[in-house]
Protein backbone atom coordinates (compact mmCIF):
# COMPACT_ATOMS: atom_id res chain seq x y z
CA UNK A 1 0.00 0.00 0.00
CA UNK A 2 2.89 2.32 0.78
CA UNK A 3 4.32 4.45 -2.00
CA UNK A 4 7.38 2.97 -3.61
CA UNK A 5 10.66 4.81 -4.04
CA UNK A 6 10.42 7.35 -6.84
CA UNK A 7 6.63 7.20 -6.83
CA UNK A 8 4.11 9.86 -5.82
CA UNK A 9 0.59 8.64 -5.19
CA UNK A 10 1.34 5.59 -7.34
CA UNK A 11 2.61 7.77 -10.21
CA UNK A 12 6.28 8.16 -11.20
CA UNK A 13 7.55 11.26 -9.43
CA UNK A 14 9.11 12.64 -12.62
CA UNK A 15 5.59 13.06 -14.03
CA UNK A 16 4.30 14.80 -10.92
CA UNK A 17 7.20 17.12 -10.09
CA UNK A 18 6.58 19.60 -13.00
CA UNK A 19 3.00 20.06 -11.78
CA UNK A 20 4.12 20.90 -8.26
CA UNK A 21 6.80 23.23 -9.63
CA UNK A 22 4.13 25.08 -11.62
CA UNK A 23 1.86 25.27 -8.55
CA UNK A 24 4.69 26.56 -6.36
CA UNK A 25 5.51 29.26 -8.93
CA UNK A 26 1.79 30.14 -9.20
CA UNK A 27 1.65 29.19 -12.88
CA UNK A 28 -1.76 27.66 -12.41
CA UNK A 29 -2.82 27.58 -16.07
CA UNK A 30 0.32 25.66 -16.96
CA UNK A 31 -0.20 23.41 -13.94
CA UNK A 32 -3.77 22.68 -15.07
CA UNK A 33 -2.52 21.81 -18.56
CA UNK A 34 0.08 19.45 -17.12
CA UNK A 35 -2.57 17.97 -14.84
CA UNK A 36 -4.85 17.24 -17.80
CA UNK A 37 -1.97 15.44 -19.51
CA UNK A 38 -1.32 13.41 -16.37
CA UNK A 39 -4.99 12.43 -16.07
CA UNK A 40 -5.02 11.27 -19.69
CA UNK A 41 -2.35 8.72 -18.71
CA UNK A 42 -3.76 7.93 -15.25
CA UNK A 43 -7.53 8.54 -15.51
CA UNK A 44 -8.32 6.41 -12.45
CA UNK A 45 -5.70 7.90 -10.16
CA UNK A 46 -7.16 9.59 -7.06
CA UNK A 47 -3.86 11.42 -6.60
CA UNK A 48 -3.97 12.87 -10.13
CA UNK A 49 -7.53 14.02 -9.46
CA UNK A 50 -6.50 15.50 -6.11
CA UNK A 51 -3.76 17.49 -7.84
CA UNK A 52 -6.25 18.84 -10.38
CA UNK A 53 -8.62 19.80 -7.57
CA UNK A 54 -5.81 21.60 -5.76
CA UNK A 55 -5.01 23.62 -8.89
CA UNK A 56 -8.67 24.50 -9.48
CA UNK A 57 -9.04 25.66 -5.88
CA UNK A 58 -5.96 27.87 -6.22
CA UNK A 59 -7.52 29.36 -9.36
CA UNK A 60 -10.65 30.25 -7.40
CA UNK A 61 -12.81 27.59 -9.06
CA UNK A 62 -14.19 26.18 -5.83
CA UNK A 63 -17.21 24.32 -7.25
CA UNK A 64 -15.11 22.54 -9.87
CA UNK A 65 -12.46 21.73 -7.28
CA UNK A 66 -15.04 20.19 -4.95
CA UNK A 67 -16.54 18.14 -7.78
CA UNK A 68 -13.11 16.73 -8.71
CA UNK A 69 -12.33 15.99 -5.06
CA UNK A 70 -15.57 14.09 -4.68
CA UNK A 71 -14.69 12.06 -7.77
CA UNK A 72 -11.34 11.18 -6.21
CA UNK A 73 -13.07 10.26 -2.95
CA UNK A 74 -15.51 8.03 -4.83
CA UNK A 75 -12.63 6.22 -6.52
CA UNK A 76 -10.97 5.61 -3.16
CA UNK A 77 -14.17 4.12 -1.79
CA UNK A 78 -15.24 1.97 -4.73
CA UNK A 79 -12.10 0.86 -6.57
CA UNK A 80 -10.00 -1.57 -4.54
CA UNK A 81 -7.25 -1.53 -7.17
CA UNK A 82 -6.35 2.16 -6.71
CA UNK A 83 -3.56 3.24 -4.39
CA UNK A 84 -4.70 4.81 -1.13
CA UNK A 85 -1.62 6.41 0.41
CA UNK A 86 -0.93 9.30 2.77
CA UNK A 87 0.16 11.60 -0.08
CA UNK A 88 -3.18 11.22 -1.85
CA UNK A 89 -5.13 11.62 1.38
CA UNK A 90 -3.16 14.66 2.53
CA UNK A 91 -3.60 16.37 -0.85
CA UNK A 92 -7.35 15.79 -0.66
CA UNK A 93 -7.34 17.03 2.92
CA UNK A 94 -5.69 20.30 1.88
CA UNK A 95 -8.34 20.97 -0.75
CA UNK A 96 -11.30 19.87 1.36
CA UNK A 97 -10.10 22.06 4.23
CA UNK A 98 -9.67 25.11 2.01
CA UNK A 99 -13.18 24.50 0.67
CA UNK A 100 -14.52 24.34 4.24
CA UNK A 101 -15.33 20.63 3.98
CA UNK A 102 -12.88 19.21 6.47
CA UNK A 103 -15.47 16.57 7.42
CA UNK A 104 -15.02 15.00 3.98
CA UNK A 105 -11.26 14.78 4.48
CA UNK A 106 -11.82 13.18 7.87
CA UNK A 107 -14.17 10.61 6.37
CA UNK A 108 -11.51 9.69 3.79
CA UNK A 109 -8.94 9.11 6.53
CA UNK A 110 -11.45 7.13 8.61
CA UNK A 111 -12.18 4.89 5.63
CA UNK A 112 -8.48 4.39 4.95
CA UNK A 113 -7.78 3.52 8.59
CA UNK A 114 -10.56 0.96 8.50
CA UNK A 115 -9.19 -0.55 5.30
CA UNK A 116 -5.51 -0.54 6.26
CA UNK A 117 -5.37 -1.38 9.94
CA UNK A 118 -2.41 -0.25 12.07
CA UNK A 119 -0.94 2.01 9.36
CA UNK A 120 0.68 4.70 11.49
CA UNK A 121 1.13 7.21 8.67
CA UNK A 122 -2.57 7.23 7.86
CA UNK A 123 -3.55 7.13 11.54
CA UNK A 124 -1.46 10.26 12.17
CA UNK A 125 -3.27 11.94 9.29
CA UNK A 126 -6.59 11.01 10.89
CA UNK A 127 -5.40 12.32 14.26
CA UNK A 128 -4.52 15.66 12.63
CA UNK A 129 -8.00 15.83 11.09
CA UNK A 130 -9.54 15.37 14.52
CA UNK A 131 -7.23 18.09 15.87
CA UNK A 132 -8.53 20.51 13.24
CA UNK A 133 -12.11 19.58 14.15
CA UNK A 134 -11.47 19.93 17.90
CA UNK A 135 -12.67 16.34 18.32
CA UNK A 136 -10.77 15.76 21.54
CA UNK A 137 -12.30 12.38 22.38
CA UNK A 138 -11.51 10.97 18.93
CA UNK A 139 -8.01 12.46 19.17
CA UNK A 140 -7.52 10.57 22.43
CA UNK A 141 -8.84 7.31 21.02
CA UNK A 142 -6.67 7.50 17.90
CA UNK A 143 -3.54 8.44 19.85
CA UNK A 144 -4.03 5.54 22.27
CA UNK A 145 -4.43 3.15 19.33
CA UNK A 146 -1.11 4.35 17.90
CA UNK A 147 0.53 4.09 21.31
CA UNK A 148 -0.66 0.50 21.69
CA UNK A 149 0.82 -0.37 18.28
CA UNK A 150 4.35 0.95 18.83
CA UNK A 151 4.54 2.12 22.45
CA UNK A 152 6.13 5.45 21.51
CA UNK A 153 6.19 8.25 24.07
CA UNK A 154 4.93 10.88 21.64
CA UNK A 155 1.65 9.04 21.02
CA UNK A 156 1.06 8.68 24.74
CA UNK A 157 1.59 12.44 25.13
CA UNK A 158 -0.85 13.12 22.30
CA UNK A 159 -3.44 11.03 24.14
CA UNK A 160 -2.78 12.73 27.48
CA UNK A 161 -2.95 16.22 25.96
CA UNK A 162 -6.24 15.27 24.28
CA UNK A 163 -7.56 14.24 27.70
CA UNK A 164 -6.42 17.54 29.20
CA UNK A 165 -8.24 19.45 26.46
CA UNK A 166 -11.44 17.56 27.26
CA UNK A 167 -11.09 18.53 30.92
CA UNK A 168 -10.40 22.18 30.06
CA UNK A 169 -13.61 22.20 28.03
CA UNK A 170 -15.54 20.95 31.05
CA UNK A 171 -15.85 17.27 30.16
CA UNK A 172 -14.80 14.38 32.37
CA UNK A 173 -12.87 16.18 35.06
CA UNK A 174 -11.40 14.05 37.82
CA UNK A 175 -11.89 10.63 36.22
CA UNK A 176 -10.20 11.63 32.97
CA UNK A 177 -7.24 13.19 34.77
CA UNK A 178 -6.83 10.03 36.83
CA UNK A 179 -6.81 8.09 33.55
CA UNK A 180 -4.12 10.38 32.12
CA UNK A 181 -2.03 10.07 35.27
CA UNK A 182 -2.43 6.30 35.24
CA UNK A 183 -1.32 6.05 31.61
CA UNK A 184 1.78 8.11 32.34
CA UNK A 185 2.67 6.17 35.48
CA UNK A 186 2.35 2.86 33.65
CA UNK A 187 4.58 4.11 30.83
CA UNK A 188 7.15 5.47 33.29
CA UNK A 189 7.26 2.14 35.11
CA UNK A 190 8.08 0.27 31.90
CA UNK A 191 9.88 2.84 29.75
CA UNK A 192 10.54 5.94 31.92
CA UNK A 193 10.35 9.33 30.12
CA UNK A 194 12.93 10.61 27.65
CA UNK A 195 11.93 14.13 26.63
CA UNK A 196 11.58 17.29 28.77
CA UNK A 197 8.20 17.93 27.17
CA UNK A 198 6.98 14.60 28.55
CA UNK A 199 7.97 15.65 32.06
CA UNK A 200 6.21 18.99 31.67
CA UNK A 201 3.02 17.23 30.53
CA UNK A 202 3.21 14.83 33.49
CA UNK A 203 3.61 17.71 35.93
CA UNK A 204 0.75 19.61 34.30
CA UNK A 205 -1.56 16.60 34.77
CA UNK A 206 -0.67 16.53 38.47
CA UNK A 207 -1.20 20.30 38.68
CA UNK A 208 -4.67 20.01 37.16
CA UNK A 209 -5.52 17.69 40.06
CA UNK A 210 -3.94 20.06 42.62
CA UNK A 211 -1.37 17.36 43.45
CA UNK A 212 1.38 19.92 43.94
CA UNK A 213 3.32 17.80 46.44
CA UNK A 214 3.42 14.88 44.00
CA UNK A 215 4.51 17.20 41.20
CA UNK A 216 7.33 18.63 43.35
CA UNK A 217 8.45 15.10 44.20
CA UNK A 218 8.59 14.20 40.50
CA UNK A 219 10.49 17.39 39.71
CA UNK A 220 13.10 16.74 42.41
CA UNK A 221 13.48 13.07 41.45
CA UNK A 222 15.25 11.28 38.62
CA UNK A 223 12.83 12.58 35.99
CA UNK A 224 13.69 16.16 36.96
CA UNK A 225 17.07 15.73 35.26
CA UNK A 226 15.25 15.91 31.92
CA UNK A 227 15.12 19.68 32.45
CA UNK A 228 18.75 20.45 31.68
CA UNK A 229 18.32 24.23 31.98
CA UNK A 230 18.34 25.00 35.70
CA UNK A 231 16.27 28.17 35.47
CA UNK A 232 13.44 26.24 33.77
CA UNK A 233 13.34 23.76 36.63
CA UNK A 234 13.40 26.59 39.18
CA UNK A 235 10.50 28.41 37.54
CA UNK A 236 8.34 25.27 37.64
CA UNK A 237 9.39 24.58 41.23
CA UNK A 238 8.51 28.12 42.27
CA UNK A 239 5.10 27.91 40.63
CA UNK A 240 4.30 24.59 42.30
CA UNK A 241 5.38 25.85 45.72
CA UNK A 242 3.25 28.98 45.35
CA UNK A 243 0.19 26.97 44.35
CA UNK A 244 0.79 24.65 47.28
CA UNK A 245 0.71 27.70 49.57
CA UNK A 246 4.41 27.64 50.50
CA UNK A 247 4.93 31.28 49.57
CA UNK A 248 8.15 31.84 51.53
CA UNK A 249 9.99 28.99 49.81
CA UNK A 250 8.48 29.98 46.47
CA UNK A 251 9.80 33.53 46.95
CA UNK A 252 13.30 32.17 47.61
CA UNK A 253 13.15 30.06 44.45
CA UNK A 254 11.97 33.00 42.35
CA UNK A 255 14.82 35.06 43.78
CA UNK A 256 17.21 32.46 42.36
CA UNK A 257 15.44 32.76 39.02
CA UNK A 258 15.93 36.54 39.04
CA UNK A 259 19.58 36.15 40.00
CA UNK A 260 20.08 33.66 37.19
CA UNK A 261 18.54 36.05 34.66
CA UNK A 262 20.63 38.94 36.00
CA UNK A 263 23.75 36.83 35.60
CA UNK A 264 22.72 35.93 32.04
CA UNK A 265 22.08 39.57 31.16
CA UNK A 266 25.43 40.57 32.64
CA UNK A 267 27.20 37.90 30.60
CA UNK A 268 25.45 39.26 27.51
CA UNK A 269 26.72 42.77 28.25
CA UNK A 270 30.25 41.48 28.81
CA UNK A 271 30.13 39.42 25.62
CA UNK A 272 28.91 42.41 23.60
CA UNK A 273 31.67 44.62 25.01
CA UNK A 274 34.25 41.94 24.23
CA UNK A 275 33.04 41.71 20.63
CA UNK A 276 33.38 45.48 20.27
CA UNK A 277 36.94 45.39 21.60
CA UNK A 278 37.88 42.57 19.21
CA UNK A 279 36.34 44.46 16.28
CA UNK A 280 38.26 47.61 17.21
CA UNK A 281 41.50 45.65 17.49
CA UNK A 282 40.95 44.03 14.09
CA UNK A 283 40.16 47.42 12.55
CA UNK A 284 43.32 48.93 14.05
CA UNK A 285 45.46 46.11 12.64
CA UNK A 286 44.00 46.64 9.17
Amino acid sequence: MASKFGMAGGIPERRVRPIWDAIDSRQFKNALKLSASLLSKYPNSPYALALKALILERMGKSDEALSVCLSAKELLYTNDSVLMDELTLSTLQIVFQRLDHLDLATSCYEYACGKFLNNLEIMMGLFNCYVREYSFVKQQQTAIKMYKIVGEERFLLWAVCSIQLQVLCGNGGEKLLLLAEGLLKKHIASHSLHEPEALIVYISVLEQQAKYGDALEVLSGKLGSLLVIEVDRLRIQGRLLARAGDYATAANIYQKVLESWSHTLLLGVWYGALEQQISKADWAQD
